[in-house]
Formats: C-alpha cells, sequence, structure tokens
C-alpha cells in the first residue's frame, strides 16, 4: 500500500512506538480517526448530484462535526440510507460491496473487527457480542466507541496499552492494505497557467490523470481527486501540490471558517465555509419552475410559468425569437445567451405566450433548471427541478402521461424528442448552466430533436455546445432602460426621488442590466434616498455573486487572467494594449483574441467599435466582482505588473521601450514554458530569462514553476531564494519563506526546511499563526532527527527562533506553550521549558500536550 497521508502517519507511529506504549496507543487512535474521515470524504465523493441536494447535505453536516462518531454515523447513512442510490456504479462491487457485506472468519474485514474487539477487551469495554457474520461498516462506530472510551472520556493508563497496541495496529493494516478505496487512482490537481495539470501522485498509480497533463479544455479546481467513472475531488480534504502534509475537515463551524486538522502534525488550519451555509431543508420552488401539471392556453397544452408582470417589451429581440420559434423547417435548436439577470426568461416567457394562440404548436413543456431565483430584495437560493437526463425524462413523463407506467422513461423521452405523440412539440430549458453535465445533456438533445419539434434553451454559456440559432441577450438599450425604471419608480412609489442626473447616472454605470436596474431602485426605496450608483453596487456581494461566479468559475485560465487584469483598472482599455501586454509570439499557446472573446460571450466584456481601435470596457458590476476576485487569485502579483503596463499605456495612448519590454516579459516566459518539451530545453532558455527576473523579480515565480513541473526541486529551490534576495517586501517574503520551506520538506531537505521557517519567523510583524506552525515543524524535525542536537549551527537557528517566540508567546494559546517548550527541550533548557509549560497550564489546564510534557519533564526532575 502507497497511499501518501497514511505513510505519513505511519512514519509518525515509529517515533511514538519508541516513545511510549500509551503514546503509541493514542497515535494509533488519531491513525483510525484520520481512516475513518478518509473513508467517509471518499463516500462523499462518490455520491452524483441530485436535486435533493444529496451530497451537499452530507457535507454540510461534515464541517458542523464536532466529534469521529459523527463521521461513522455518516458512513453508515450513506451506504445504508437513501445516498447509496446515488452512489457511483464504480464502487458498488468493489468498496460498496465490501463495507456492506457480511464477512465472517478469515475475510479481512472480519478480522479487521475482531481484532477491534479483543482491543476493546483489553481495556475491560462493554460492547455488543462480535456475531458470526458482520458487515465491515460497524468497524467505525466500534472504533468510534474505543476513542470514546479510553482517549475521549477515559482515564488510559499505560498497562493495558502495551496488549491493545498491537491488536489495533494489525486492525488498522488490513483495512489500509485491502480496502479499495485506498487502491484506487489519488492524486493532486493543480491547473498550471497554460491550462494544463501539474500531478502530484497520492497512490502508487495515477496514470488516469495523465490525459490531463496535455490537454487544456478541462475546469478542475485544484484539490485532491480519485480516479472512479471520472475524476472525482474529495472535498474538505486538503493539501498542496508538494504534498507536505493532509488537512481533514475537524468540524467545529464557528462564524464562516471551520477546522482542518493534520494528523501528521497535529496542525490546525481554519477553512473558510461560505460555501455551506445554504440550508439543508427543503428550498422553495422557483417562480419560474413551470406547472406541475399541464392546462391549455391557447391551442396548445403546456405547463409555462406565469410571466412577470415588471417586464419591458424589447422589440428587436422579440421579433427575432419569434421569426426562429415559428420557423417550421430551420432552427431546431435555438439558444438565448447572456449574463445572469439580463432577462432571457421573461424574454422567452412574453414571446412564446402569444405563440399558444396560433397553430405552430400542439405542446410546449418548460423545464427549470434554475437554482436562484433574482429577486428585487436579492438573490434566493430554490430547488433546483432538473439536473440530468433522468430528471428531465422524469419530469416529462410525470407531467404528460401522470397515470401511464413507463418502463424506461428515458428512451421513451427521447424519442417524444424526434416524434412527439402530441404532435408538433416545443421544448424550454431554462438556465441550461446549471444542469449537472450540459455538454453531455446538449449532445443527446441534439442527437434526437427532429423537426417540426423545436428546443429553446436559455443558459449564461454556451462555449462548448453551438445551437442552430443563438441569440445573444445583452442590456436594454437607453428607451427600453428608461420604460423599465419608470415602471418599477411607480410601483415602488419613488419617481419623485428620481431626477434626471440620477437616471442617466442609472442607466451608464448599470450597462443597461435590467437586474441591476431593479436592485438599485431597490435601494432607493429602502433609503429613501439616490446614492452614488458605484458605491451601492460595491455593496452587494450576494448579487454580483449570483450574477457572476458560476460563469466566471468555468472561464479558461487565459479567460480568466484577461478579465481580473481588465477589471483590476477602471478604464476602457484598446484591444491591441490587451494583446502588448499578454501575447506570446515565440509560440502562442494563450489565445488572447480567444479570450477576449470568450469574455465577450460570457457577458463579462463589452466591445465597443471605434473608427480607429476596437475598446474593451468592463461593465461597473462585472468589474466591481473582477475585483473582488483578485484578492484571492494566486496570480494576483502578475496581475498588478500587467495593470501597471496597461496604465502606461493608456494614460500616454503610446509605448516607448521600457513599456515596450515589460509588455513582453509574461509573453516571454508563458512562451518558453509552452514550447519546451524537456528541461534540458528550458535550461537553454535560463540566461536570458534569469536577466529578466533581475531586473524584474516578480518573475523568478515563472522560473520556479516550471522546474517544479519538471520535478527539478533543487533549481526551484535556488531561484526562490534568489527572488528571497531581489524583494524587500515582508509580505512577500513571508509567502517565498513558506514555499520554500514547503519545497524542502517535499524534497527531505531537513537543513534547508528548518533554515526557511527560521527566516520565515523573524520577519517582522510575521503573524503569530506563521510562528507557532514554524515552530511545530522544527520540533518535529528535531524529533525525527535528534542528532542535530549536536550541530552549533543548528543550535544558534534555535536559540533565534525560541527568542522570536518568547517575545509574542502572550500572543499563543496552550498549545503555542507547548511547543515553545518542546523547542527549549531540543534547545537543552529544559528548566525554563517547565516553567513554560506550566503558564500554559494556567492557560488551559486540560491541554493534552502541556499536559504530556509537563509529566515527561516532571518524570525527569
Amino acid at each position: 500500500m502507497n497511499f501518501k497521508p497514511f505513510e505519513q502517519i505511519q512514519g509518525r507511529l515509529q517515533t511514538s512506538k519508541t516513545d511510549s506504549d500509551l503514546s503509541y496507543f493514542f497515535d494509533l487512535l488519531l491513525f483510525g480517526e484520520a481512516i475513518t474521515k478518509v473513508v467517509n470524504l471518499f463516500l462523499v465523493a462518490c455520491i452524483n448530484e441530485d436535486n435533493e441536494r444529496t451530497k451537499y447535505r452530507q457535507e454540510y453536516d461534515l464541517v458542523r462535526a464536532n466529534a469521529i462518531g459523527d463521521f461513522a454515523r455518516s458512513i453508515d447513512e450513506i451506504i445504508t440510507g437513501p445516498p447509496a442510490q446515488l452512489l457511483t456504479s464504480s464502487i458498488r462491487e468493489f468498496e460498496l460491496k465490501e463495507l456492506v457485506q457480511r464477512s465472517s472468519g478469515e475475510d479481512w474485514q472480519y478480522q479487521a473487527q475482531s481484532l477491534l474487539d479483543q482491543t476493546l477487551e483489553v481495556f475491560k469495554i462493554e460492547r455488543n457480542t462480535l456475531p458470526l457474520k458482520s458487515p465491515f461498516r460497524t468497524w467505525f462506530g466500534t472504533f468510534t466507541h474505543l476513542r470514546n472510551k479510553t482517549k475521549g472520556h477515559g482515564a488510559t493508563t499505560i498497562g493495558p496499552c502495551s496488549d491493545a497496541c498491537p491488536l489495533l495496529e494489525q486492525s488498522i493494516n488490513l483495512i489500509i492494505n485491502h480496502f479499495s478505496g485506498f487502491k484506487r487512482p489519488w492524486a493532486y490537481l493543480h491547473r498550471n497557467y497554460s491550462g494544463k495539470y501539474r500531478i502530484t501522485p497520492i497512490s502508487d498509480d495515477a496514470r488516469q490523470f495523465n490525459y490531463l497533463k496535455s490537454e487544456t479544455v478541462h475546469s478542475l479546481e485544484n484539490g485532491i481527486y480519485v480516479f472512479l467513472d471520472k475524476p472525482r475531488k474529495v472535498n474538505l480534504f486538503y493539501s498542496n501540490a508538494e504534498l507536505t502534509d493532509f488537512f481533514l475537515t475537524n468540524g467545529n463551524l464557528k462564524g464562516d471558517s471551520f477546522e482542518s486538522i493534520s494528523y501528521l502534525s497535529d496542525t490546525r488550519v481554519i477553512q473558510k465555509a461560505t460555501d455551506y451555509f445554504q440550508p439543508i431543508t427543503k428550498l422553495p420552488s422557483s417562480h419560474t419552475e413551470g406547472t406541475n401539471e399541464l392546462d391549455v392556453i391557447g391551442n396548445c397544452f403546456t405547463n409555462l410559468p406565469e410571466p412577470t408582470d415588471e417586464y419591458v417589451k424589447r422589440p428587436v429581440l422579440e421579433q427575432e425569437l419569434e421569426k426562429v420559434l415559428t420557423d417550421i423547417e430551420r432552427f431546431p435548436i435555438i439558444t438565448l445567451l447572456g449574463k445572469g439577470g439580463i432577462g432571457k426568461t421573461s424574454l422567452a416567457l412574453h414571446v412564446i405566450k402569444p405563440i399558444t394562440n396560433t397553430n405552430r404548436f400542439d405542446l410546449i413543456v418548460w423545464f427549470s433548471a434554475r437554482d436562484i431565483d433574482l429577486l428585487i430584495d436579492g438573490p434566493k437560493q430554490v430547488q433546483t427541478k432538473v439536473l440530468n437526463q433522468k430528471d428531465i425524462a422524469n419530469d416529462y413523463c410525470n407531467l404528460v402521461y401522470p397515470s401511464k407506467e413507463i418502463k424506461n422513461k428515458l428512451e421513451f423521452f427521447s424519442q417524444e424528442l424526434s416524434k412527439n405523440s402530441f404532435g408538433k412539440a416545443l421544448y424550454v430549458f431554462d438556465n441550461f448552466e446549471t444542469i449537472t453535465n450540459p455538454i453531455e445533456v446538449f449532445e443527446w438533445i441534439n442527437t434526437y430533436i427532429r423537426h417540426p419539434n423545436k428546443v429553446l434553451i436559455t443558459s449564461r454559456i454556451s462555449r462548448n455546445f453551438k445551437a442552430d440559432y443563438p441569440i445573444e441577450v445583452g442590456g436594454m438599450n437607453d428607451s427600453e432602460c428608461r420604460a423599465l425604471i419608470d415602471l418599477v419608480g411607480t410601483k415602488l412609489s419613488i419617481n419623485n426621488l428620481l431626477d434626471s442626473d440620477y437616471i442617466d447616472e442609472l442607466i451608464t454605470e448599470s450597462d443597461g442590466h435590467p437586474y441591476i436596474i431593479k436592485i438599485l431602485l431597490g435601494e432607493v426605496s429602502k433609503t429613501g434616498k439616490t446614492s452614488r450608483v458605484q458605491r451601492i453596487v460595491a455593496e452587494q456581494e450576494k448579487i454580483l455573486n449570483a450574477l457572476f461566479k458560476r460563469t466566471f468559475s468555468t472561464l479558461s485560465p487565459a479567460a480568466k487572467r484577461v478579465f481580473l487584469t481588465l477589471s483590476s483598472w477602471n478604464s476602457t482599455v484598446p484591444v491591441v494594449a490587451v494583446e502588448a501586454v499578454l501575447w506570446r509570439p515565440e509560440n502562442e499557446k494563450i489565445d488572447v483574441q480567444g479570450a477576449i472573446e470568450e469574455l465577450r460571450k460570457s457577458s463579462f466584456i463589452d466591445i465597443i467599435n471605434d473608427e480607429k481601435e476596437a475598446l474593451i470596457n468592463v461593465p461597473l458590476a462585472a468589474s466591481i466582482f473582477g475585483k473582488s476576485e483578485l484578492e484571492v487569485f494566486p496570480e494576483k502579483i502578475k496581475i498588478f505588473d500587467d495593470r501597471a503596463l496597461l496604465m502606461e499605456f493608456g494614460a500616454s495612448n503610446q509605448s516607448n521601450i521600457s513599456v515596450g519590454l515589460s509588455a513582453k516579459i509574461e509573453r516571454k516566459f508563458s512562451a518558453v514554458a509552452k514550447r519546451i518539451r524537456s528541461i534540458e530545453d528550458f535550461r537553454k532558455e535560463l540566461p536570458t530569462l534569469e536577466y529578466i527576473a533581475s531586473k524584474f523579480p516578480d518573475s523568478y515565480w515563472f522560473i520556479v514553476e516550471i522546474f517544479e513541473e519538471y520535478g527539478e526541486y533543487e533549481s526551484a529551490k535556488y531561484f526562490l531564494r534568489e527572488y528571497l534576495k531581489a524583494t524587500n517586501d515582508n509580505n512577500v517574503k513571508s509567502d517565498l519563506w513558506q514555499k520554500l520551506a514547503d519545497v524542502c520538506r517535499f524534497t527531505k531537505d531537513w537543513e534547508g526546511e528548518s533554515h526557511a521557517l527560521s527566516e520565515l519567523i523573524l520577519i517582522p510583524k510575521v503573524g503569530f499563526e506563521h510562528i507557532s506552525e514554524a515552530s511545530n515543524r522544527i520540533n518535529n524535525f528535531f524529533r525525527y532527527h535528534p542528532e542535530a542536537k549536536s550541530d552549533e549551527h543548528k543550535q544558534a537557528l534555535l536559540d533565534k527562533v525560541i527568542q522570536a517566540m518568547k517575545i509574542r508567546i502572550s500572543e499563543g494559546s496552550a498549545t503555542d506553550y507547548s511547543r515553545l517548550g518542546w523547542l527549549m527541550i531540543n534547545n537543552d533548557q529544559e528548566e525554563e521549558a517547565l516553567a513554560i509549560i506550566e503558564r500554559g497550564l494556567l492557560l488551559d489546564s486540560t491541554n493534552y500536550h502541556c499536559q504530556r510534557l509537563h509529566e515527561k519533564l516532571m518524570f525527569r526532575y
């Protein structure tokens, strides 16, 4: 078995085994906790998405878990409760069978349970008798019982541990060596700037992920994945591309964050919980969902929802859509494309409603995949009705044939697309982008649809599928905006507050976006006064996320880069300026023109055609959203460099030699990264790149990333140190020393890691959490390399680290005091260590680490 998270923990076990049986037993319990959580999160990743949000419900509970028993119960619920029906078929003959099948005798599953049962017997813990046949899933509940009765609530002594440790170790080894989930391909995926992926294997064989090294069309988040029927992201399981440590959710949700824990280093890392705030109770239905029964409207059977009252006619779009919908011979698939809240659904409803009075269609069926309603008081989460082909077919059959038993509904509806039993049919798919796999569903529809039937799709995106007739829905024109403002203003009784200047500002700053206009007018109604449009929009974070977040996540790396560069500067930018900064002429792999067109189709930017040149404008709402995304974008430093270049280009309306050189920096590095085929090719380019980096130090990141991609970590470390020499920004230095420490740890360069961590600690005003974590890692270094204590250089390093931590220890917790105590012990300052530990116990008398260290020191004295 070569599963890196467990390999790391086994290394810790070897150390604790030589310490004491009590320490070894407690570390075995930690190992069991890690196994329970990994199995749980693996099973959650195996749940297919459904409109009941079953997978989300499990994750929602796990970020709020307060004990290991919550994870054991989640395992049981997934494999024996309703979620079991949604598990991917890839695990049914392997992991699922191993967990639920009743085992006996020589089966490894039964032996693991038997050894755990014997462990309980050693401690005289009451338990149910192990039956002759028992499913492996019960191991996790039994382990929880053992953990709670010993470490959790019991006063465990060293005596029974001597007999219990071999039994528990054998039980754990049987699981990690035989459970199929740990033999699957696991890897950490990191998306490179080129759009390709850096793949770091976590298990023995990760070759199934190799296609991601060469293909650039995939949009997978960075993180830990297991390959089953496809790469499945294992949420709430964290690491980095170097696999320096692994963190599993530890629950304890507080405010907007929860805790994750490393079972190797005991480090806790706080994770953002914003993705897990939506309630798990059944959500309301969307007001545009469509009715649950067919009704007769005009000459049609239909389930059309009621159109909204606040609709302003858009004659050009209405005429175009009506023309293609009523065309009998052409355009079987029509798409309405545009940003969220732009009016696609309202347009479709107001055009289709009059068509019901004609003889064009006999049946009109409305399918809704909407998950958010954009209301005037803000976006509201709603229950999604259809997510995939199965949902669509079921919805159709239940609606059109409620009393008829149809065995294969998917096949039946596929035939209905080609020849509908009612006659001429129009199928409307609203909010198509929220379908689980839009490309797959589109290809299915495209395969079966036949004249005279038609399909109308409303969607924010269409980059990966091509309709017969796409219609782009943009912002309203001036007269349409004024009509909407008058309509909403009358409804809210605020027309007396709206002067001509404010109305002009509203139209300009909203870029004719009807939903943004409604939101801004709603704010006027709430406050009883008009305010600056930009300030109001900037305060509407939920609305901006609802309008842009989902589409932004699907953009290609090049499009994200261009958009964030444009968003960082409030200015209309010539297209030629963007090309000058971002193009790589040596080997153009990042297609800037393609990225600009992708952004235009996704409604993130507008292209303004001038007589002399094309200009790019980022609407206000999109720009503010981009700025918020830029705050957490990993390559923010590069974006700010680009912004500086763009500002110079725009301010002078011409470039000079300096600007021309600067504009080629990013272009050169990216081009080299995509053109080279080996590390030897890259080394030929290195002298030129080193010279550029000496003038523009941020470019060292490019060199480091390329060396990492080829596994040349010694060179990566060298250029990280060169970057550190060149920068005076302490925030940047903090990130660089942390990065260098991680790379050193990955390459088992313990001396380099300890040096990097000590330098990190000595940076002025560095966060105390960095000091604490670095101290913990330095202690771990001495734990695994006790011979280093005789090294004079290491002693000098310890002196500096101890001094830095002593100065700021008042900011720390009892655990931090224990870490300072260990530093002192490693520096032969045991009396001072005892005093520090006693101060830590005054802070928290129950702190396990302080108690353990205090006992160790008292034993010596």
